[in-house]
């Protein structure tokens, strides 16, 4: 083996391929004996056969092969050792092809190159085998040219095989983690839709990790991930649910209840709202058994436990009215029976015939009247009540009502004044009923106010001139807050003593509201409590006023709310410009329609459940509610469900079309008023039965 100098004696290497190089033959082969070579050749031998790494030399043009023991090792029995000494397309036939080109080109004088995790196979052990390298080509140089290549090499096919199997793992583990996150997503998007309120908290102190869409409506839109309960619904705390939840997370047991009331805030500094709930806390435990959060699972029933507290209130009602009914005839039916009784003896004398029919005729007046107002209610509930319109001096029919009212007022000994400021005043009505009506209200008055009390009256008509607003105070018993929503509801009466001195069936004012309505009018009644006597406000269109618009035959009906009339639909535009609402709404008569006109938000709200409007016109600037606020609360009642909603406003803009789609309306229509297309959209509206022959 030669030295790293010439001339010189090949040190004694340890290793296999020290001592075959040293021992084979190379005066057979043209790189001749090992001291003819030269310096260069010895030199870089030297160094391969000390390395550790795997390396081969092929020097001169038949790039003859000397490699070290770590080289040798990769080579298989086939090879090894005779390889050595061997040129190398002998010893590499079946991947020259491969391997030729890059050798050609450094032999050529080109770059050093480097390949790596290349694929070259090689026949190893009597197999062929798919072998990956990491390898490198570097030139031998001589005095002129390349003398040679230096191999240097490792094979990396576990390496290889590991990365692959690693990326198979890799790329499963992404499909399942693909998969995962998909049925999360989905179970997600299941809870984030679901119509019940939802939530996970995590940890002892409750932090929100997920809450769906019903969750944050219950709780007025609050940001909740990421929060503490007590942090982001501090109004929970201090009634019980803090402490519940304690209990679920140390104990691990669920919690269920069922019309639990809580009180929440829609908006931090808003008032506290009570809404009824049910639902269940769940803990979520661990495999370890440890509970790590709690879900959350709900719905709100405040509704749906109002409706049912209506329907047994309702219920209850009946069953007092049937009392109040049985009780109301029996009155009359005893002094009846008496004077029957009387008549029977024989030769009464003409004074007892005389009383005993005076009796009868009080007592059956009486019953025709409690009959003729339960008719009346029913009538009414069905809307078969017709309205004898024409035009009617509201002084007069107040003088009729207080004359109707006069003996009781003045059997209880109360005092009654009576006040008018504006012009006179007079309506389009029915005057038998509005007679009806003031008459009711004058003998409420004086049915609960103790005897020696005070009525008084005030009728004013407004400024502009289109209403008339009376106003029935007296000094009585008052209402309780709980009565008044209902104090216009057939049946509803506060808390009675037992002989019933006031009577009355519990109809008497809710005939006033539908007649009031019929005339499209409102009616309210406040109370400052018990004890502190109560008004009743009637509000009345006047006749030259475009808030009242009588029937082309001159009766107003009062339909059912799925009717209208023939060749054309109700329509109430409600628009706080006069001028604006008059010119529309002559149009609209012009085309067939009935129209009702209403400046204040709050009065269309009051008069729409007795107009029973097919259709809304809507100003978006409304004072005091703007039109999406009115439009919500219209779609929030029966008769405004299903009703045509069409938004009006100078504002044209797409977020203005997006928020009245948002508040409910069906149509949107930018000032001024498209007339052609306003038409085509109420005629496509148009119910059943209504041919709209004139917007053609």
């Amino acid at each position: 083996m030669p030295s790293t100098s010439e001339g010189a004696e090949a040190p004694d290497h340890r290793g296999e391929m020290h001592s075959l190089v040293a021992e084979f033959d190379w005066a057979g082969t043209p790189l001749g004996a090992i001291e003819q070579w030269p310096s260069g050749l010895r030199t870089i031998v030297g160094t391969v056969l000390s390395s550790n790494h795997p390396m081969l030399i092929w020097w001169g043009p038949e790039l003859i092969q000397i490699y070290n023991d770590a080289y040798s090792q990769t080579m298989g029995p086939e090879r090894h050792p005779s390889a050595l000494g061997q040129s190398g397309e002998d010893c590499w036939q079946e991947i020259w092809p491969i391997i030729w080109p890059q050798v050609e080109s450094i032999m050529a004088g080109g770059p050093a190159t480097f390949h790596e995790n290349t694929l070259v196979p090689v026949t190893r052990h009597g197999a062929r085998q798919d072998v990956w390298w990491n390898y490198g080509y570097s030139p031998i140089p001589g005095e002129c040219k390349v003398d040679g290549v230096l191999v240097v090499c490792t094979d990396v096919t576990a390496i290889h095989l590991a990365t692959q199997e690693q990326a198979r793992l890799n790329a499963r583990l992404s499909a399942e983690v693909a998969q995962r996150e998909y049925e999360y997503d989905r179970q997600k998007t299941m809870f984030q839709q679901a119509p019940g309120f939802m939530c996970i908290l995590r940890g002892p102190n409750h932090v929100f990790e997920f809450a769906n869409d019903a969750y944050v409506r219950l709780v007025g839109g609050r940001e909740l991930v990421g929060k503490a309960v007590n942090e982001v619904i501090p109004e929970a705390y201090g009634q019980g649910f803090m402490d519940l939840l304690h209990q679920v997370y140390s104990s691990g047991a669920p919690y269920s209840a069922h019309g639990l009331g809580i009180e929440l805030r829609n908006k931090p500094g808003e008032p506290l709202v009570r809404r009824i709930l049910d639902f269940v806390y769940q803990p979520i435990i661990e495999a370890d058994g440890t509970v790590s959060g709690i879900f959350v699972q709900g719905n709100d029933v405040t509704e749906r436990k109002g409706a049912e507290d209506e329907l047994v209130a309702a219920s209850q009602r009946k069953d007092e009215f049937l009392a109040m009914l049985a009780h109301e005839l029996r009155n009359p039916l005893a002094p009846i029976s008496s004077a029957a009784q009387l008549l029977k003896m024989p030769n009464p004398d003409a004074g007892t015939v005389r009383m005993a029919g005076e009796v009868i005729h009080r007592q059956v007046r009486h019953m025709s009247s409690l009959v003729a107002d339960l008719l009346d209610a029913s009538r009414l509930s069905r809307g078969q009540v017709a309205l004898d319109l024409a035009r009617v001096d509201m002084a007069v029919v107040l003088a009729e009502a207080m004359e109707q009212a006069a003996p009781l007022i003045k059997s209880r000994g109360h005092r009654i004044d009576s006040t008018q400021s504006g012009p006179p005043a007079t309506v389009l009505g029915d005057h038998k009923r509005l007679v009806q009506v003031l008459a009711n209200l004058l003998t409420n008055a004086a049915k609960f106010t103790m005897p020696g009390g005070a009525i008084s009256v005030d009728i004013r008509t407004d400024e502009p001139g289109d209403r008339i607003t009376l106003a029935f105070r007296d000094s009585g018993i008052g209402i309780d807050a709980a009565l008044l929503p209902r104090i216009f509801e057939r049946f509803s009466q506060g808390v009675r003593s037992s002989d019933r001195t006031d009577g009355g069936l519990g109809i008497g004012l809710s005939l006033v509201r539908d007649i009031v309505h019929l005339h499209h009018g409102s009616v309210v009644a406040t109370s400052k409590g018990p004890g502190r006597g109560s008004t009743f406000t009637v509000v009345l269109p006047l006749v030259n006023s475009e808030l009242f618009v009588p029937d082309a035959t001159g009766v107003m009906d009062a339909a059912p709310a799925d009717t209208s009339p023939a060749g054309g639909m109700r329509i109430l535009v409600v628009d706080d410009n006069v001028d604006a609402a008059v010119t529309l709404s002559q149009w609209l008569r012009s085309c067939g329609h009935r129209v009702l006109i209403e400046s204040s938000p709050f009065r269309a709200l009051e008069v729409s459940a007795a107009f029973h409007a097919d259709a809304y016109l809507l100003d978006i600037g409304l004072p005091g509610m703007d039109g999406t606020q009115l439009a919500r609360r219209l779609r929030d009642t029966p008769h405004g469900r299903a009703a045509l909603l069409i938004g009006i406003s100078g504002y044209g803009q797409y977020q203005d079309h997006q928020a009245a789609r948002d508040a409910g309306f069906d149509h949107y229509c930018v000032k001024p008023v498209d007339t052609a297309a306003l038409a085509e959209l109420l005629r496509a509206w148009a119910p059943p039965g209504n041919t709209l022959a004139r917007l053609g």
